[in-house]
């Protein structure tokens, strides 16, 4: 198949990038050629009347089976616990994947073409994923099946599984690999909903023996190793056992710093829970007073960490948390806003954040991750410059998945959702 999309205006997804008007050649799904008022022969055209086109959005960190709205669910108790245990049935399983594929498909109509799942129930993940590679449209997915945790620790009794010694730790690691994840997750410190204590949404929770066992188990069967870490502890703790990117994150010290840079390890920035939960009120967000405060003191710590990143000229990438309350699956572009806002980084390298950086940190900006000749044809268009303003990535008008056109795209939206965040993002 070959398409030609003619008249683009097109930001390439480098730092620092300008706008050129170009012609896209795409042949078997791979940008052969970009020039202007070349032959059109044998090309299917698409006038794009001058629309941006940019690189699709690469979200790092999803976890795929929900759709953001508030629940007390994730805080645990009977419903979850019943949830779980028909998803692990067959008729449950199906439902469960019809889920998952109906959320990835909305990232998709939204802009996102690339996805790290880091965490779903009973490897749905990888049966979406499989399903997608093995022909059915939808964005790319790496995923790493459930996470791994400790007892008492993050997604314990929900989306991990649970080990205590550095054997069986190592034995979940091959539990994963078995099911052919692309990466391994998992949750040195706690969380929010898992905070026992004021000031420590982030308690360490793995330890320093179980963390290096799965990494270094990993690391010799050539998997990464992503870890849920909320505090200047926990990532003491993860970069010391060999994690290779921090989900979240936390204040940093010139030390951790220093490590970070020589284990070429990366900052996974997730401020989109973090921002409505800190400052909508807890009738909104169904918090109770602990968790409440934990988010607050939560958000101003990743804000800090992402900030002193940034100044260190780490390696940050850019994800959502998605299937966190308030955190839909169509929502990355409001993580480029949050970038933006709070840690005042200019549109332009927000997404060159979410786009080649995220695909360096995968291993595969060869591939995809900005628009240039040889690399996959994987884009979104919008009708008005997000270089100018970030919201302008909101409703695209066509997204592009390996040459493949998905022309007025239909993003199925919280109205509600998208109205509260809509409020916060106008205070920031």
């Amino acid at each position: 198949m070959r398409t030609l999309l003619k008249n683009c205006l097109v930001i390439n997804g480098r730092k620092d990038t300008i706008v050129r008007d170009l012609d896209l050649y795409i042949q078997d799904g791979i940008i052969i050629h970009m020039g202007k008022n070349e032959s059109e022969d044998g090309y299917q055209t698409v006038d794009m009347h001058h629309q941006y086109v940019l690189p699709g959005l690469i979200n790092l960190h999803a976890h795929l089976f929900g759709s953001g709205r508030p629940s007390k669910t994730l805080g645990g108790g009977g419903l979850k616990d019943q949830i779980i245990a028909v998803t692990a049935n067959r008729p449950g399983r199906d439902v469960l994947d019809r889920v998952v594929y109906g959320n990835v498909m909305n990232a998709l109509h939204a802009g996102t073409t690339t996805i790290r799942g880091v965490g779903d129930f009973h490897y749905s993940d990888v049966r979406v994923r499989d399903a997608i590679n093995a022909g059915k449209l939808g964005p790319r997915l790496l995923v790493s099946g459930p996470a791994i945790t400790c007892p008492t620790g993050h997604g314990d009794g929900s989306f991990a599984v649970v080990g205590s010694t550095p054997e069986q730790m190592q034995q979940l690691t091959q539990n994963n690999i078995d099911q052919n994840v692309d990466w391994i997750k998992i949750c040195v410190t706690g969380g929010v909903m898992d905070a026992t204590k004021k000031g420590e949404p982030g308690a360490v929770k793995m330890t320093l023996e179980q963390t290096k066992a799965i990494c270094d188990y990993a690391h010799a069967r050539g998997y990464k190793v992503a870890s849920h870490t909320e505090s200047t502890a926990g990532i003491q703790v993860a970069l010391d056992g060999g994690v290779d990117t921090i989900e979240h994150g936390s204040q940093l010290t010139p030390d951790l710093i220093r490590q970070f840079k020589d284990q070429s390890a990366a900052l996974i920035c997730t401020l989109s829970p973090a921002v409505p939960l800190a400052n909508l009120p807890k009738e909104k967000t169904m918090l109770d007073e602990l968790a409440e405060y934990n988010s607050k003191y939560l958000f101003n710590e990743m804000a800090e960490g992402v900030r002193q990143a940034l100044a260190a000229g780490l390696v940050v990438g850019l994800g959502t948390d998605a299937s966190c309350p308030f955190v839909t699956q169509y929502g990355m572009y409001r993580e480029l806003i949050y970038l933006n806002k709070i840690a005042g980084v200019r549109p332009v390298n927000c997404i060159h954040h979410a786009t080649e950086v995220n695909a360096s940190i995968l291993g595969m900006s060869d591939s995809f991750g900005t628009v240039e000749e040889g690399k996959q044809a994987d884009l979104m268009a919008v009708e008005n410059n997000p270089l100018e303003d970030l919201n302008n990535l909101r409703q695209p008008s066509m997204v592009v998945i390996g040459g493949k056109i998905i022309d007025h795209p239909k993003v199925h939206r919280n109205a509600k959702i998208d109205a509260e965040l809509d409020e916060v993002m106008k205070k920031l």
